[in-house]
């Protein structure tokens, strides 16, 4: 039974304000009117490799998923709806200069509508304007948005200008709790600065 980080159930709210201030019963409300199995064809588009269990919970980021992974995904978010494979070496020459590697190509093309994306990238630009991002908020247009694990495992902030995605994520190797460290503090902050 999803709880969200405010006690207190607000009611119908609308999705624009329910993102922005991550309301949780809202997001498992949408995955199951979206369907759990097209959620999960949409999540693998986007470059989510790791398994993703077949229940409500994936709203909520039950899903265990790389920071890498999930900038990655959100790149397309940031370009119009275009794949993006993520990588760290584009090329690799040798000492007489001769390439020895190169990355060709830069993803799969485009994954979903753009409309679609424009929309969803209006909505997260409240996330940083009021809702639970504000502290990433920057002199120019950004977009993004928080996410707390239970019990304070996990704390992330991914967002992006017009030229940059940058993800930040706080947490311990053992995966032991953090004290009440959110999303919106820490991983905004430095995602800010």
């Amino acid at each position: 039974s999803p709880a969200n980080f405010e006690p207190g159930f607000r009611g119908m709210i609308p999705a624009r304000q329910a993102l922005a201030e991550s309301i949780n019963t809202a997001a498992v409300r949408v995955l199951d009117f979206a369907g759990i199995d097209h959620v999960r064809a949409v999540a693998r588009k986007f470059g989510i490799a790791e398994p993703i269990p077949r229940d409500l919970s994936i709203a909520l980021g039950t899903c265990d998923v790389t920071l890498l992974e999930m900038t990655g995904a959100y790149s397309a978010f940031a370009n119009g709806g275009y794949g993006v494979l993520p990588h760290v070496i584009e090329k690799i020459t040798g000492a007489a200069g001769k390439v020895l590697y190169e990355l060709l190509g830069g993803g799969p093309g485009i994954i979903v509508n753009p409309y679609a994306i424009a929309q969803l990238d209006s909505m997260m630009t409240d996330v940083i304007a009021y809702g639970t991002g504000k502290a990433a908020r920057l002199d120019r247009p950004a977009a993004g948005k928080t996410g707390t694990s239970q019990d304070y495992r996990n704390a992330w902030f991914i967002g992006f200008t017009a030229d940059l995605v940058t993800g930040v994520w706080f947490g311990n190797d053992d995966n032991s709790p953090m004290k009440r460290v959110t999303g919106g503090m820490l991983p905004a902050r430095t995602w800010h600065d």
